[in-house]
C-alpha cells in the first residue's frame, strides 16, 4: 500500500499532500496501531547551519519517550542512526552533499520500514529535512490560503484530496519551522508569518481523529539556534505536543472512559 505524505514546511509557509512509495509494510498498519518506535536521525548535511544534528538529543531530554507511554503507547526506542561520512561529497547545483543525503535517505526509509513491518507506528526524531519538495508536482496550501480558508477548511480539502477516493496510511512530516518563530525560534528557516501553536495543533490532532497515521517526522529542531536557553525550551516544548498530540493527547485534557467526572465516586 502506498502511505500519503502530509507535510508542514517552512520558507514560502506552506502545508504540501503528495502520495509517497514506501516499502510494504504488510498489515502493520492498523486503524489505531497501540506501539510506537523512536528514531533517531541525527544528520545535518543537507543544509548549511549546523546545530540540527542535536535535535533527537533535546527532544529526549524534554522527556519526550516518558510522555509517550504515559499515553498508554508501548513505545520503544530504537536509539540514534549512525550516519557515515562521504568523501569528497561536492553539491550539486543547490543540493548539498547529494551523495551524503541519498544514502541516509536510503537508510532512514530502510528503518523505518522495518520499524512499521512490526507493527509500530514510526516516529522519527531530527534532524535536517533533506528534501527537494517543489519538484515533486505536489497539491500544497501557502499560508495566504491558510488565512483565507482557515486552518479546518484547509485540513478538510487536503483530507478529501489524500482520502476521497480510499483511505490509506498517512506518513506526517513536520518541520517545526513551519510554524512562526514565536514558537520555534531555535529552528534553520525561522519566517514570520508562520502557522501559529493553535494551527498546528489542529492539523496533528486532525490526522490523529483519521486513525490512519502510520509514521511521524519531527525535524529541524536546532538546539545551536536558539539565542537562550529559553528559546531553545520553547521550540523543543513545542515539538513535543506536536508530537503527543499525533497520539492523542488533546488541548482539553484526556478522560477516561466510562468515567462520570460530574459524579466522581465518595
Amino acid at each position: 500500500m502506498c502511505p500519503l505524505s502530509f507535510r508542514v514546511t517552512a520558507g514560502d509557509k506552506q502545508l504540501d499532500t503528495v502520495p509517497v512509495q514506501q516499502k510494504e509494510s504488510g498489515d502493520s498498519m492498523s486503524s489505531k496501531p497501540k506501539s510506537i518506535g523512536i528514531i533517531g536521525a541525527p544528520f545535518s548535511k543537507g543544509q548549511p547551519r549546523g546545530g540540527v544534528e542535536k535535535g533527537p538529543a533535546a527532544l529526549r531530554s524534554a522527556g519526550l519517550v516518558e510522555k509517550l507511554k504515559e499515553t498508554e503507547y508501548d513505545v520503544k526506542d530504537y536509539g540514534d542512526l549512525a550516519f557515515a561520512d562521504v568523501p569528497n561529497d561536492c553539491s550539486f547545483q543547490i543540493v548539498k552533499n547529494p551523495r551524503s543525503v541519498g544514502k541516509a535517505d536510503e537508510q532512514l526509509a530502510g528503518v523505518v520500514a522495518e520499524v512499521q513491518k512490526s507493527g509500530r507506528v514510526s516516529v522519527v526524531l531530527g534532524g535536517d529535512h533533506s528534501y527537494i519538495i517543489k519538484t515533486l508536482g505536489i497539491k500544497y496550501f501557502s499560508m495566504t490560503e491558510v488565512d483565507k480558508l482557515g486552518i479546518g477548511k484547509v485540513m478538510e480539502e487536503t483530507f478529501s484530496y489524500l482520502l476521497g477516493r480510499k483511505k490509506r496510511p498517512i506518513h506526517l512530516s513536520f518541520d517545526v519551522d513551519g510554524l512562526d518563530p514565536a514558537f520555534t525560534p531555535a529552528t534553520g528557516t525561522p519566517v514570520l508569518g508562520g502557522l501559529s501553536y493553535r494551527e498546528g495543533l489542529y492539523i496533528t490532532e486532525e490526522i490523529y481523529k483519521t486513525g490512519l497515521l502510520s509514521g511521524l517526522d519531527i525535524m529541524e529542531v536546532n538546539p545551536a539556534l536558539g539565542k537562550t536557553p529559553e528559546e531553545v525550551a520553547r521550540t523543543v516544548n513545542t515539538a513535543v505536543a506536536l508530537t503527543l498530540s499525533c497520539f492523542g493527547t488533546a488541548r482539553e485534557g484526556n478522560h477516561k472512559p466510562g468515567v462520570d467526572y460530574l459524579n466522581p465516586p465518595k
